[in-house]
């Protein structure tokens, strides 16, 4: 195991990955170049089939932890990743698909040093492709429980939390397959204020497999449910993602997709004219 010079900031990632073989190495890579940090890094594989092994061969002398068989999801191999790293400052998790940017990890820790009143920092990040290519930018806004309620402001892989934040709140909820950073943001909200950088600091990959395209049902249904847990209320962008998502389930078939295509082309249309009013949330929640 390779280690940087310990007069930096001691910074922990876990990277859980199943099947993931065309990605991974663009994620160890990013992660392995991390200038100026005392890096340990957690890979916990879910047992891959593809050519995963042989990818993560090229880098095994560097690893803190790794394992390789099936487990109990993304969730449960992010906390035994960052369980494994030993008593790092900050820790975070990289998905396989995603990149650190060069000197991200770097960035964020020092502003973490910088203010040690933040719990936790998030930067800006890029969208990429499966190809690499910048096709976008995620969203990032500094932290706004309002906001943040409304929409996730914050990219996962652009961000770095305390060791000490994370076991307090437990790390993340093992039950959830999607939204586990989202539910995460929250329960840290609670115990401490979070900050923004206005620099790119991580790649978030959006392509054909991942999550976000595959599972848009169970990403809306775990959001509403975290939201009621935190907030008690739902703003109504959600409400109406999860309603055009089971009519799309319905237009497989053929009678139930003649009869809710009206119903969804009008709640289309109309969408900022229903359900739940946008400020919703109580002062004390901003």
């Amino acid at each position: 195991m390779v280690e940087t010079n310990c007069k930096f900031s001691s910074v922990g990632v876990a990277i859980p990955s199943f099947n993931q073989d065309q990605f991974l190495g663009q994620a160890l890579e990013s992660t392995f170049n991390q200038q100026k940090v005392s890096l340990r890094v957690a890979l916990c594989d879910a047992g891959s089939t593809d050519q995963t092994l042989s990818v993560v061969d090229q880098y095994k002398n560097r690893f803190t932890f790794f394992r390789s068989h099936p487990d109990r999801g993304q969730a449960s191999a992010i906390n035994e990743g960052i369980s494994q790293l030993g008593s790092t400052a900050y820790v975070g998790w990289l998905n396989a698909d995603d990149i650190l940017l060069p000197d991200g990890l770097r960035v964020m820790a020092q502003f973490l040093d910088q203010h040690p009143e933040y719990i936790a920092v998030f930067g800006k990040a890029h969208i990429i492709d499966d190809k690499g290519n910048i096709t976008g930018e995620y969203p990032t806004k500094p932290f706004c429980k309002t906001k943040f309620a409304i929409h996730c402001t914050i990219c996962q892989p652009a961000s770095l939390i305390r060791r000490l934040a994370w076991d307090a709140v437990g790390g993340v909820d093992e039950s959830l397959q999607t939204c586990m950073d989202y539910d995460l943001w929250w329960r840290l909200s609670k115990i401490g204020p979070i900050g923004y950088l206005e620099e790119f600091v991580a790649g978030t990959r959006d392509h054909p497999h991942s999550k976000t395209r595959t599972q848009r049902k169970t990403v809306n249904e775990e959001a509403i449910s975290i939201l009621f847990r935190h907030c008690g209320m739902v703003p109504r962008n959600w409400c109406m993602a999860n309603i055009l998502e089971g009519l799309v389930e319905c237009q497989n078939n053929t009678y139930l997709g003649r009869r809710w295509q009206a119903v969804r082309q009008y709640i289309q249309i109309n969408r900022w004219k229903a359900f739940l009013p946008q400020n919703w949330l109580l002062h004390s929640h901003k």
